[in-house]
């Protein structure tokens, strides 16, 4: 294949690429937070107050996200679309370095490929990629990571290896799923080629690793946080990754699975070429390549879970074998049909950006954010969300708290009001946990120090996650603590096609919760309940 007509392929994939980048990602810029955003948005606004991360806030992710999120209030704003550009600028970076990592191995032809692909599905709602999550900030370093890999790979540099193992455990301050990839970097350590010896691989990559994990570490100890750090990122999180059967996981990965695929397709199919084929790249680059995809795969798989956003861990190795797959496919194009292969090339790149924009069309076209929101995430409240925070705001002042009865943690960022308990989600109090019993009475003990002003009861079953093994204490001690003093001021209630939820405010509110009394347990509304002063 010529050079010249390689060129053009590559700039014409890349101009593609920015192109479905912006063109994918613009229209939800403005959606409203979700409940996992709404954490670590709470949280790094406390930070920027003076609070420490699972001391004053329990959280069962590692700090990098709520860094991230800090960064970006510092920098662009205190505002629910700053993490957004924060991820969308970090996902670019995050392109920029697979291209390189691509090119050195295989071509820059795969690698424009690669940039395609991801950059087509790296926003992709249907994995929950449209949301400024854990996944797509560990990405830049776990990439990076094995970029370092690679140079030392052609020179042996300890520099290389140390800066190979600074960036898997920055991976993994995002995401603790992400040890499989830094265990990936591991195995290569010991099996790639070189001039030195292993132990000094071995050496580099701890001593890089260690340069992050260590100040993390510290900092927590000497803010008096370390033992509340352990019991979320350690003890909490494997009570939380060891609950899921491998059944259930079996059901859920079939559903994630079919839920992408309209999106997705395309690129499964020119990865598992590539994968079924190792000539296409050559043995040594399939066998990287692979290996990678393994290990991204793995971390998708840890506790069974397989929620949506979960897959974009493997996004960039998938993206890589599908790049590969893409290139050969165009080099036999023009080998074959000259006149035809450039065509072709652009035929290819524009079926990997249409599939994702018409499978997500009903979310893309939406004529606002809310309901786009609501064709995302169904009868979630989290556009209610923020009109409720700015009642809240608009009648409390800024050194009062609020109790949310449920996960919607949103609710204190955009109204700039405390928790009254550090517990900002209900998940590790109703999930069944073993310690769910004690830790339920330690949030209710805060609550009622803190004497919210607010109570928000959030009845809807993805925010307070209950099962039979729930113990429901907490939500008896809940009924008591309204029952002194406490008036409702607002609910949002669903409307007549149950497909949206209408606000109603004082005796309203108190009417539809008459009118509705028998139906409640199954109805979802989110009720706003103010204490008398």
């Amino acid at each position: 294949m010529s050079r010249g007509f390689e060129k053009r392929v590559v700039i014409a994939w890349l101009a593609l690429a920015a192109c479905a980048f912006v063109a994918l990602r613009a229209p939800l810029l403005a959606l409203p937070l979700e409940r996992d955003e709404g954490e670590y948005a709470y949280i790094a606004w406390r930070m920027q107050e003076g609070d420490v991360p699972y001391r004053d806030a329990f959280d069962q992710k590692p700090p990098g996200t709520f860094a991230a999120y800090w960064l970006a209030f510092e920098t662009l704003g205190r505002n629910a679309r700053s993490p957004r550009l924060l991820m969308h600028l970090w996902s670019l970076a995050t392109a920029a370095v697979l291209f390189l990592l691509v090119r050195n191995l295989v071509g820059r032809l795969a690698g424009a490929g690669a940039v395609l692909v991801f950059a087509a599905l790296s926003a992709d709602p249907r994995v929950g990629a449209a949301s400024a999550n854990t996944e797509a900030f560990l990405l830049l370093p776990m990439v990076a990571a094995l970029a370092c890999v690679l140079c030392s790979e052609r020179r042996e540099s300890a520099a290389s290896w140390l800066a190979a193992g600074a960036l898997s455990a920055l991976a993994v301050a995002f995401k603790q799923v992400a040890v499989t990839n830094a265990a990936y970097v591991c195995v290569l350590a010991l099996l790639l080629p070189g001039h030195g010896p292993r132990w000094r691989r071995a050496a580099a990559l701890a001593a890089g690793a260690t340069l992050v994990v260590a100040p993390l570490i510290g900092a927590f100890v000497a803010a008096g946080a370390g033992e509340a750090f352990v019991d979320a990122v350690v003890v909490h999180n494997f009570e939380y990754a060891s609950r899921r059967s491998f059944a259930e996981g079996l059901a859920a990965l079939r559903h994630g699975l079919a839920s992408q695929a309209p999106s997705f397709a395309l690129a499964w199919l020119l990865a598992g070429w590539a994968l079924l084929c190792p000539g296409l790249a050559g043995r040594r680059s399939w066998g990287l390549l692979g290996g990678w995809l393994l290990a991204s795969s793995a971390g998708v798989a840890i506790g069974w879970q397989f929620r949506p956003h979960y897959f974009v861990q493997a996004l960039p190795a998938l993206a890589a074998c599908a790049g590969v797959a893409l290139a050969s496919a165009v080099q036999a194009l023009h080998q074959r049909a000259r006149g035809a292969a450039l065509g072709a090339a652009l035929a290819l790149g524009l079926a990997l950006v249409a599939l994702p924009a018409l499978a997500n069309r009903a979310v893309l076209t939406a004529a606002t954010p809310e309901a786009a929101a609501r064709r995302l995430w169904g009868m979630n409240p989290f556009a209610e969300a923020a009109a409720i925070a700015r009642h809240i705001a608009r009648t409390s002042s800024a050194d009062e708290s609020v109790f949310v009865v449920g996960s919607e943690p949103q609710i204190f960022f955009y109204a700039e009001r405390r928790s009254a308990t550090r517990y900002i989600f209900f998940y590790p109090l109703t999930g069944g946990y073993p310690a769910a019993a004690g830790r339920q009475r330690e949030a209710m003990a805060e609550v009622v120090a803190a004497r919210p002003r607010y109570v928000v009861w959030v009845h809807v079953p993805t925010s307070l996650l209950v099962s039979e093994r729930t113990e429901r204490w907490i939500f008896d001690e809940s009924e008591r603590l309204l029952a002194q003093g406490y008036g409702l001021e607002l609910v949002a209630h669903p409307d007549e096609s149950g497909e949206d939820y209408v606000l109603a405010r004082g005796q309203g509110a108190l009417a539809w919760v008459g009118e509705a009394r028998e139906s409640l347990d199954v109805t979802p509304w989110v009720a706003v309940y103010r204490r008398a002063r």
